[in-house]
């Protein structure tokens, strides 16, 4: 009972430490100071902190991990488009978060680096997310009409991406007008070439 009850406090801490840091690291990035804040306002010591984690890297993987969590996007694909855009505008207002992201798509390069699974499992989601619902009410789509939307689904993480990674540098960047502006355009060209006929009499 005593080790089922510390392990069921682990967990609990694990979830502290994971909130305090999001909140750190969005106002803050990742700095030499940072973790050392997370683990005096979770009332422990850097190596505390560090016991409830893999590695350093397995940490900042999971704070993302954890904002993923926070900015979940469902829905159909208009509600989607809506929430991405949403969490875009909001991520200017979380810098860290931003620099610490783009800061893990480079390490995400090494294969044993904690980043480049969760950037697969990442990608491989939202791809997933977005087919399911576009094709919600669109049975049966050919394979060509999947193989164009997909590769917009792509070009369209990489537009966010690339989008932001430009925003640090600059922040009178529109991230999240030049992306809505950008997805409009996409729909409007995915149901244009792939429109369905209208059976109905």
């Amino acid at each position: 009972m005593a080790t089922r009850g510390s392990y069921a406090k682990g967990i609990v801490k694990r979830a502290e430490i994971l909130d305090v840091a999001l909140e750190v690291f969005a106002k803050e990035g990742y700095r030499g100071t940072s973790l050392r804040k997370v683990a005096h306002l979770c009332n422990l010591s850097l190596a505390g902190v560090m016991h409830y984690f893999e590695s350093k890297e397995d940490l900042l993987v999971q704070i993302l991990r954890k904002k993923d969590l926070r900015d979940e996007i469902v829905g159909n694909d208009v509600v989607q488009q809506g929430n991405f855009t949403t969490v875009l505008n909001r991520n200017t207002q979380e810098p860290g978060l931003v620099a610490l992201y783009v800061t893990m798509v480079a390490a995400a390069s090494d294969p044993a680096h904690p980043a480049a699974a969760y950037f697969k499992e990442r990608y491989d989601r939202l791809m997933k997310l977005a087919e399911d619902s576009y094709y919600e009410d669109k049975p049966n789509p050919t394979e060509e009409e999947l193989a164009f939307f997909r590769t917009m689904t792509r070009a369209s993480l990489a537009m966010a991406d690339g989008l932001q990674q430009q925003w640090l540098v600059d922040r009178n960047i529109d991230v999240a007008g030049t992306m809505e502006i950008f997805l409009q355009q996409v729909r409007t060209f995915v149901e244009g070439a792939y429109a369905r006929p209208n059976t109905e009499e």
